[in-house]
């Protein structure tokens, strides 16, 4: 498993709201040196299941991460460059745009550790809530073959139909009280996405936390055949 080399930003702008005062604006980004790499911890001090949490903070954001000296990236999110778009593996950590929005890398999440007890949650270092204004996403490589292509290094992934779906669900709280939910389809039938989306999240209002989850109507056995994947960038608040 490779180290990501390079450095994760936030930038930091005030925005003019008439004659009102400046709002001050977080967008969080990121840019890498090395090409074809991902970020994996090897804190291994707070053990959750089969993985280690070591979450990742850029002030003010901060987000889950897990790993594991066996299994790699494990659950919430990890950053990555990596630029495959053709292998079926949930080893393979790539954006189907092979790019973020506006730099060379981007954020990728697995949500399916959440019954381990990994969240994919994005918080706020200061415990301050912060008005959720927008963010952009897309496909992983693995979940858009399996949709698009029926690949997948696991499960038996059946044919997709006009019929099925493949949804982000965004939540948001301010403490303990749900503030508002946005559902966003990365697949809708034969639609799949491939570029990177902007959605809106000023619905959620005021949040001290976003926490994101995955539904898919490729169901089997064992649960979702779909890979649990999604990438995400450029997500925006404002104080």
């Amino acid at each position: 498993m490779a180290l990501a080399m390079g450095f994760v930003f936030v930038s930091c702008d005030d925005e003019k709201n008439g004659g009102e005062e400046a709002a001050k604006s977080y967008t969080l980004s990121i840019s890498l040196d090395k090409a074809e790499s991902y970020y994996l911890s090897d804190d291994s001090t707070t053990s959750v299941g089969y993985y280690f949490r070591s979450d990742i903070t850029v002030d003010p954001f901060v987000l889950v991460h897990g790993w594991s000296p066996l299994y790699g990236f494990g659950g919430g999110f990890t950053y990555s460059n990596c630029t495959n778009d053709t292998t079926a593996s949930n080893y393979n950590l790539s954006a189907i745009t092979k790019k973020g929005v506006k730099t060379n890398a981007y954020f990728i999440s697995y949500t399916g550790t959440e019954d381990w007890g990994l969240p994919v949650e994005i918080s706020f270092k200061d415990g301050k809530a912060y008005q959720a204004k927008e963010c952009y996403v897309t496909n992983s490589t693995s979940a858009y073959l399996a949709i698009k292509e029926g690949k997948a290094e696991y499960g038996s992934v059946k044919e997709w139909t006009k019929d099925d779906k493949f949804t982000l669900i965004i939540t948001g709280f301010n403490g303990r009280e749900q503030t508002g939910t946005i559902e966003f389809l990365l697949a809708d039938g034969l639609d799949v996405v491939n570029t990177w989306q902007q959605v809106d999240l000023s619905k959620l209002g005021k949040v001290t936390m976003i926490k994101f989850s995955l539904t898919t109507t490729d169901q089997g056995q064992y649960g979702p055949n779909t890979p649990l994947y999604f990438c995400l960038d450029q997500l925006t608040v404002t104080e």
